[in-house]
């Protein structure tokens, strides 16, 4: 069946067969175009098959709205929509902010500094001493340079220089670290092993 057949069957009669074709013909062009975008729509926490679930409806919002008359080929059209719809998607959510967003893990860890300055200073001497009793002993340095080295936050690389490791092991080491910390400072009992 020819395009424009198909098109008119979805517009007069909303055909699901008719639909189906033309999601099958033009599919590959819509995942194509959802791919130039997919950087930025994962950042907003979006993935590729939550954005091909939602691909036929793109179809058929654009069957719905195509012209003929307007002399263009429906694959353009479509093409055109799909854009618009990862763009909106991505405008939509500008202010929202994925949480794997280095933003957030830095006001994450803005509030822990301002929770440990209200700290009780034997906590605070009970997570140093965890921290100093633990086998790598860089992880007592990355918490003092990170926390306690000057009003500022130091960053993850000036850390890693200085500890001549690079900033991704510093940062991994500090997650786990947190972890560990967590399941620890949490325990019922002070002096279980985690």
């Amino acid at each position: 069946m020819k395009e424009y057949q198909l098109i008119n069957r979805i517009k007069k009669y909303h055909c699901s067969n008719a639909l189906k074709s033309l999601d099958e013909i033009h599919g590959g062009l819509c995942v194509k175009i959802i791919k130039k975008y997919l950087n930025q729509l994962s950042y907003k926490n979006y993935s590729l098959e939550d954005l091909i679930k939602d691909k036929t409806y793109v179809v058929y919002q654009a069957a719905l709205s195509f012209d003929p008359k307007r002399n263009i080929k429906y694959s353009s059209w479509l093409g055109n929509q799909m854009r618009y719809f990862c763009l909106n998607i991505i405008n939509k959510n500008k202010n929202n902010l994925c949480l794997d967003d280095e933003n957030i893990k830095f006001l994450v860890e803005k509030k822990q500094i301002e929770e440990m300055s209200n700290f009780d200073p034997n906590k605070i001497d009970y997570i140093f001493d965890i921290l100093s009793n633990m086998k790598d002993k860089r992880i007592h340095k990355i918490f003092k340079m990170r926390y306690f080295d000057g009003k500022k936050l130091k960053s993850w690389n000036e850390i890693g220089k200085k500890l001549h490791i690079s900033t991704q092991t510093a940062i991994n080491i500090h997650n786990k670290t947190i972890d560990f910390l967590n399941k620890k400072i949490t325990s019922k009992n002070l002096f279980d092993k985690i």
